[in-house]
């Protein structure tokens, strides 16, 4: 599964969620480093989580992503992940994508490689997009990242040093490449709804992994068929009759189900 990723990755436990709970589907989600590193303070600090403590001192005990399955974001890991056949959730627009600016809700930050593709046919793999909309309209933006280094009183010094020791996700990018920094932001008083919808399966059997051209074509394909996907959700999410959370929630407060959303041939239109 390749997916956006969307503000701040709140996708992710759903997207693992549905394909755990509702497809009995264990996938292998592809994530940071800075989620192996133990570092969860905004000022770069240590995590303070109680941790148990042995003779040779503190032992590291994996956090919730790794106790769901996923494996550090490295060339090695996902190729593992591929050659045993695994289920692998990866998302290559990654940081940028996740802590994206104000104007920039639901674009795509992909990198030019086109790695994850060749991988994925050398060992006959199906590629399916995922694309996911809603967290963007859950909060609002107040200085994107790259501004927050800029602020003053301290502030962005303090942001800076925040991320001066985080690993890149990217093998072939320094640390330096790669702002691993949220934006300022509100939450909204209530969530907007998220909409997900699986786009068009792309089979590999018939692409040769060794043939970039035909690589690059799967890739953009891919990146295209998740681009549609998205455009068709932000179209059809206005006909939703429960898109309003405060209805949707006492809808289904009363029904005990989840609230009916906008029908199917509202995609595609």
């Amino acid at each position: 599964f390749v997916a956006n990723h969307q503000l701040f990755g709140l996708d992710l436990g759903m997207i693992y969620g549905e394909l755990f709970e509702e497809r009995g589907i264990v996938a292998r989600g592809l994530a940071h480093p800075v989620i192996f590193q133990g570092v969860s303070n905004v000022d770069g600090g240590p995590d303070n989580g109680v941790k148990k403590i042995d003779k040779d001192g503190p032992i590291r005990q994996p956090g919730v992503f790794e106790t769901m399955g996923a494996v550090m974001v490295t060339p090695r890991n996902y190729y593992r992940v591929m050659q045993s056949g695994q289920t692998g959730l990866l998302f290559p627009g990654g940081v940028r994508e996740v802590f994206h600016g104000k104007d920039e809700a639901y674009e795509l930050f992909w990198p030019e490689k086109v790695d994850f593709v060749r991988v994925a046919a050398k060992f006959n793999a199906i590629i399916v997009p995922v694309s996911a909309i809603g967290a963007a309209d859950s909060a609002n933006i107040l200085v994107d990242a790259p501004d927050v280094l800029n602020l003053p009183f301290g502030l962005g010094e303090r942001a800076q040093n925040a991320t001066r020791n985080t690993i890149s996700a990217r093998f072939d990018q320094n640390e330096s490449d790669e702002l691993f920094l949220p934006p300022a932001f509100v939450p909204k008083p209530l969530p907007a709804r998220h909409y997900f919808v699986f786009g068009k399966p792309f089979d590999t059997s018939d692409v040769d992994h060794q043939d970039k051209e035909d690589c690059k074509d799967l890739y953009h394909g891919v990146k295209a068929e998740l681009r549609r996907g998205l455009d068709d959700l932000l179209v059809a999410r206005e006909s939703d009759p429960n898109k309003d959370t405060a209805q949707r929630i006492a809808l289904e407060q009363i029904s005990g189900k989840p609230a009916p959303t906008f029908p199917l041939e509202a995609l595609n239109k």
